[in-house]
């Protein structure tokens, strides 16, 4: 049975560590739960039977097997550090955290013999992305669309001043590339991330984020040109009922994760 630890109580914390309960109920034990907020820890550990302990970090990374994190941006590189060096399987779900630093953790699970999973999160194309990077990719863009509210607490909205308030019609936010969308939107643009780690690096992914006042689902489209030719996948997401942020997608990835690394048989990509 393999010790999982899930660090971040939130929305999609909360899922995996349902899933380790039921779904994978024969392959792991949910041995510990942990977050900033002592009070949301507590929370979902009364959700759960048999009860997970709670733990600081670094009592959880020590405990565990493998260790999940669905805390932050702010904090899963350190997470994820810790939980390398200790030679720990780790999967980060705040990919943007980690942006930049890649090749020191690629390099850390190398030397330690362990692994790091990034789930494909909110968006579709990641096994055709990683195929083509195979050959020669020319060009990678993401555009994505959510509803103003999703927005509303981005760093880059509150810096520049933008009023989200009774918008009558989409409105640009951002273009740019990954690595300066990520650091203006920690909470929406992962996926941006993510597609920069499969594919030609964050510095020439190219990204535009729109607010669309209509719009009742995350929309994610994303266009690949490469010397295989070119492809283009539009994913409508419904958000999380528990975070606008967050799309469902992005929570079932995780548990789908979960289940392509403790299963035999590896589908895709």
């Amino acid at each position: 049975m393999i010790k999982v630890g899930i660090i971040g109580c939130g929305t999609i914390g909360k899922e995996l560590a349902k899933a380790c309960q039921k779904k994978f109920s024969e392959d792991v034990t949910l041995e510990a739960l942990a977050d900033v907020d002592s009070a949301k820890a507590k929370k979902l550990q009364k959700e759960l039977k048999p009860r997970p302990l709670i733990l600081p970090y670094d009592s959880l990374v020590k405990r565990c097997d493998l260790v999940i994190e669905a805390a932050s941006a702010h904090n899963s590189y350190d997470i994820a550090k810790k939980a390398l060096l200790l030679g720990k399987d780790i999967m980060v779900m705040s990919v943007g955290g980690i942006l930049g630093k890649e090749k020191e953790l690629l390099n850390m699970a190398r030397a330690h013999h362990c692994c790091l999973y990034i789930p494909s999160g909110g968006v579709v194309g990641i096994d055709g992305l990683k195929a083509a990077r195979v050959g020669k990719i020319h060009r990678v863009t993401l555009t994505t669309r959510k509803p103003p509210q999703g927005f509303e607490d981005a760093p880059y909205v509150i810096k520049h001043g933008i009023n989200l308030k009774n918008l009558k019609e989409e409105k640009v936010l951002f273009e740019g590339n990954a690595s300066a969308a990520v650091k203006g939107f920690p909470k929406n643009i992962n996926v941006s991330a993510t597609l920069s780690m499969a594919g030609i690096g964050p510095e020439r992914t190219k990204v535009k984020i729109i607010a669309c006042p209509h719009m009742l689902v995350n929309v994610h489209e994303v266009y690949v040109v490469g010397d295989f030719g070119s492809f283009y996948a539009r994913t409508e997401n419904f958000p999380s009922e528990q975070n606008p942020k967050t799309s469902r997608l992005a929570v079932l990835s995780a548990v789908a994760t979960l289940e392509r690394i403790l299963k035999n048989v590896k589908i895709g990509t």
